[in-house]
């Protein structure tokens, strides 16, 4: 399928360029820039979901794929509460320094394991979903996953005052 693995590397080079925003969005390490505890707790009007909020899911489900592509099963429904953060997290200022920190982590551990990745691998995925995909729709799923709530996270930054 593929000639002499060249049309793989192209889709590895995409693949690794989309997690640093590259003709996509803005680089994530971008997004929170910047961005303290104080203005990353605060929800602009009429909206569902602070900076806080989002970031914390973002790193949620970049667990879960980055967990997955090592061979674990997904849970692809975890309890709504897991996949945001409590009162009583948002209330403790070192835990958004440490939502950062794992943030820029899993990026870096995804542009890893892409440099040695067989696209073309199947992964098990837990029911109800189909039986199994390959590890290129998994890296594609937490990129536009990670893009799809950069834009909400600028978008809630540009409400509130704290995005030039």
């Amino acid at each position: 399928m593929f000639k002499d693995g060249l049309m793989e590397k192209q889709l590895l080079k995409d693949l690794s360029s989309g997690l640093i925003g590259e003709l996509t969005h803005l680089h994530p390490k971008r997004a929170v820039e910047g961005l303290t505890p104080a203005i990353a707790r605060k929800k602009p009007k009429n909206l569902d979901h602070s900076c806080w909020d989002l970031l914390h899911h973002i790193v949620f489900w970049q667990d879960i794929l980055l967990k997955n592509l090592e061979g674990e099963f997904m849970d692809w429904f975890p309890p709504h509460d897991e996949n945001w953060p409590s009162k009583e997290y948002l209330s403790e200022d070192n835990n958004f320094s440490g939502l950062l920190e794992k943030f820029n982590k899993n990026l870096e551990i995804a542009a890893v394991k892409l440099e040695n990745m067989n696209l073309l691998n199947r992964i098990k995925l837990g029911s109800p979903l189909p039986p199994d995909a390959t590890y290129f729709r998994i890296l594609l799923v937490f990129l536009q996953h990670i893009s799809y709530h950069l834009g909400q996270l600028v978008t809630t930054r540009k409400l509130l005052g704290d995005w030039e």
